[in-house]
C-alpha cells in the first residue's frame, strides 16, 4: 500500500467514525417466496420480477454493494434461484436458504451475520447493528442506504443507550412526486397522521434484534400491515390488547386509524386526535410492544416506501421507472 493510499484509508475511517458507525454494517435482504399464493405477483416471487432493465432483487443488492457503509450482504430466499440471479457478484454477497415466514427468514440472515462476527472482540454480536431491507425496491440507491445509516448512527450517538430498532419512515413530501397527476399514473398510499406530519413506513430498518424481547409481534404486524383494511386494524389492535399492558398500544392503533378516516374533513375531532398522535407516543407504544427501545427515522428518499405490493404497483413502477429514478437521483439528503 502506498503512502497516499494509507492516508486515504485513514481519512475514510475517520469520516465513517464521525458520520456513521465506526464499521460498515452487514445487511439482510428479505427475498423469500410468500407462503400465501395471494402475495405472489404475476404468480412469481417479487424478487425476480423485472422492472426497467433488471429484476427487483438486483436493484437492492446493487445499491448495497455500492454503499460505502455496507459490508456483507445476506440475501435470504429460494437459494437456487438467487444463486442463479446473482452469479458473478462479489463474495461479500452471500445467499441464505429461506426458512418460512418473514420473521424466520430474517433470523436466518441475522444468524449468518452473527456467525461471521462471533470471534470479533470489539463488540458482542447482540450489540452490533444490522441493516434489514426488502427485496422489491426498484428506486433504492446507495445514496439512500448510506444516508439512512448516517441518520441512524447520529441518533445512536445522541441516545443514552443503543436503539434496539431504528425504523425508516417517509413523510408525505417525500412521496408526492410519485402520486398520480393528470393522465400520468402513480402510487398513493395511506399515511399515519401524527402531530408533526404525515408518515408511512419505508422498507428499511437498522436493528439490534436480540435486544427486542417480543420479536414475534413483528410477524403479526407484517401480516396485518394493510391499515386501509379495518379488519386488519382490528386484528392488530386485538393482538396488542392480549399482551401484558398492551391496551395503550391497542387504543393508539385504533386512534391512528380513526384519525386517518377523519383526515379528509379535517374537522375538530380530527385535529384533536392528530395533536395527540405524537412521535414520542408512537415510539413509546412500539417499544413497549416489542420489548426494546424503538426510534422513528425519517428518510427523504420517498422511493424507499414504494415496494411492489400488488400487480397494479408492478404495472405502475414498470411504466414510470425511468422518470421516478431521475426524481430519486435528484433528492438532496440535507437536514440530517
Amino acid at each position: 500500500m502506498t503512502h497516499s493510499e494509507a492516508k486515504q484509508r485513514i481519512s475514510e475511517a475517520k469520516r465513517r467514525e464521525v458520520e456513521a458507525y465506526p464499521f460498515p454494517l452487514d445487511a439482510v435482504v428479505l427475498a423469500g417466496t410468500h407462503q400465501n399464493p395471494k402475495r405472489l405477483i404475476a404468480g412469481r416471487n417479487k424478487a425476480f420480477l423485472k422492472v426497467g432493465e433488471q429484476v427487483l432483487l438486483r436493484y437492492v443488492v446493487n445499491a448495497l454493494v455500492e454503499a460505502r457503509n455496507i459490508d456483507q450482504i445476506f440475501v435470504v430466499g429460494p437459494a437456487e434461484e438467487i444463486f442463479t440471479e446473482l452469479a458473478g457478484y462479489p463474495s461479500s454477497v452471500r445467499v441464505i436458504a429461506q426458512r418460512g415466514n418473514m420473521l424466520t427468514n430474517c433470523w436466518a440472515g441475522i444468524e449468518a451475520s452473527e456467525g461471521s462476527h462471533r470471534n470479533d472482540p470489539a463488540m458482542p454480536v447482540q450489540e452490533r447493528p444490522i441493516l434489514i431491507i426488502s427485496c422489491d425496491l426498484p428506486l433504492v440507491t446507495s445514496r439512500a442506504v448510506d444516508d439512512f445509516i448516517v441518520r441512524c448512527a447520529r441518533l445512536d450517538r445522541e441516545s443514552d443507550g443503543s436503539w434496539a430498532m431504528l425504523v425508516g419512515v417517509v413523510n408525505e413530501s417525500g412521496v408526492k412526486p410519485f402520486y398520480p397527476a393528470g393522465d400520468k399514473p402513480g402510487i398513493k398510499r395511506p399515511f399515519v397522521d401524527l402531530a408533526g406530519g404525515r408518515l408511512r413506513l419505508a422498507n428499511i430498518y437498522i436493528g439490534r434484534p436480540r435486544n427486542l424481547s417480543h420479536q414475534e409481534i413483528l410477524q403479526t404486524g407484517f401480516s396485518y400491515r394493510k391499515a386501509k383494511d379495518w379488519r386488519n386494524v382490528v386484528a392488530l389492535a386485538y393482538s396488542f390488547f392480549r399482551r401484558p399492558h398492551g391496551w395503550q398500544s391497542a387504543w393508539l392503533t385504533m386512534r391512528i386509524q380513526l384519525t386517518l378516516m377523519l383526515s379528509r374533513g379535517k374537522g375538530r375531532l380530527y385535529r384533536r386526535l392528530k395533536a395527540g398522535n405524537t412521535e414520542d407516543r408512537v415510539e413509546k407504544c412500539i417499544s413497549e410492544v416489542l420489548g426494546g427501545p424503538v426510534k422513528i427515522v425519517v428518510t427523504p428518499f420517498g422511493g424507499l416506501s414504494l415496494d411492489v405490493d400488488d400487480e397494479e404497483d408492478y404495472r405502475v413502477l414498470n411504466t414510470c421507472y425511468q422518470d421516478w429514478a431521475a426524481i430519486t437521483a435528484a433528492v438532496e439528503p440535507d437536514g440530517r
